[in-house]
């Protein structure tokens, strides 16, 4: 479960609890007319020593946050990342976001598939950070579409992204999930992607030119279908909806300074080069 240990204040706000039966007759009431690109997908991100979150002088600043923690950018909240938080993992796609790099002012420029023609243009720098013609930083990066189980919210749909030395660990996730089989019928299957709970926590990590904080994912176990099938469903809901193309990914200029700078000052991208 998500333990929220930190909230920015003047963007929270309180989960009252009570009976909720008397409003099912009018649920969705008054967001008959929103779309998806009304709406912004939260981004779990993992703070890092210079995130403004952490900063106490910074207007960013969420209470109690530390580097190491999970950070939740819709709901400005902060999990603790020994603990974790619980994920349902229901889709992936591979992508290349295009950054301007910080001497140029910083910030997301877009977003493109694996396969566009615009991923053949980049060329390695010294550093082997991937660099377009127009001088701008062009990131590999895994995004896995999940459920986060909230403890008071229940389920909520989430993006990570993993990027630079986080890849290996996006690899080392799906090769997991692939690898997971079962005998049906008609023979052995691989089952879903979203048949599955896993742990997300962030560990602390180190080379020869720093350290940073990177995931840690260790997997919990199946859904269990006899009281669980309406997550299963919720989930493959959302898989169809990120398929179809109608969950829509904003790297939002003013992400409270994560889509501000290039990748290399990036919170989970924080790593030294």
């Amino acid at each position: 479960m998500a333990n929220a240990v930190a909230k920015k204040e003047a963007a929270s706000s309180e989960v009252a609890v009570f009976d909720a039966s008397a409003f099912e007759q009018f649920a969705n009431a008054g967001m008959e007319d929103v779309r998806s690109e009304d709406m912004s997908i939260p981004f779990l991100r993992i703070l890092a020593q210079l995130s403004p979150q952490v900063n106490k002088r910074d207007g960013a600043y969420v209470d109690g946050a530390e580097a190491g923690m999970i950070y939740n950018t819709v709901a400005n909240e902060a999990y603790n990342g020994e603990t974790g938080v619980t994920v349902i993992p229901c889709y992936y796609s591979r992508r290349y976001v295009e950054w301007k790099p910080r001497e140029k002012g910083g910030g997301y420029v877009g977003s493109y598939a694996a396969d566009d023609p615009i991923v053949a243009r980049a060329r390695k720098d010294e550093k082997g950070i991937e660099t377009l013609p127009n001088g701008n930083l062009l990131t590999n990066t895994a995004q896995f579409f999940v459920l986060m189980m909230h403890e008071e919210l229940g389920p909520q749909r989430c993006l990570i992204t993993m990027s630079s030395t986080q890849l290996k660990k996006a690899r080392k996730w799906m090769t997991q999930m692939q690898s997971l089989q079962a005998r049906g019928k008609n023979g052995m299957f691989t089952l879903p992607m979203m048949s599955q709970k896993y742990t997300l926590r962030t560990t602390e990590e180190r080379n020869d030119k720093g350290s940073w904080f990177g995931w840690d994912v260790s997997r919990q176990g199946p859904l269990d279908m006899a009281s669980e099938s309406d997550l299963f469903e919720m989930a493959l809901t959302f898989a169809k909806s990120v398929k179809a193309g109608e969950v829509k990914v904003k790297e939002d200029m003013s992400d409270e300074g994560f889509a501000k700078s290039s990748p290399g000052s990036r919170q989970a991208d924080d790593v030294p080069f």
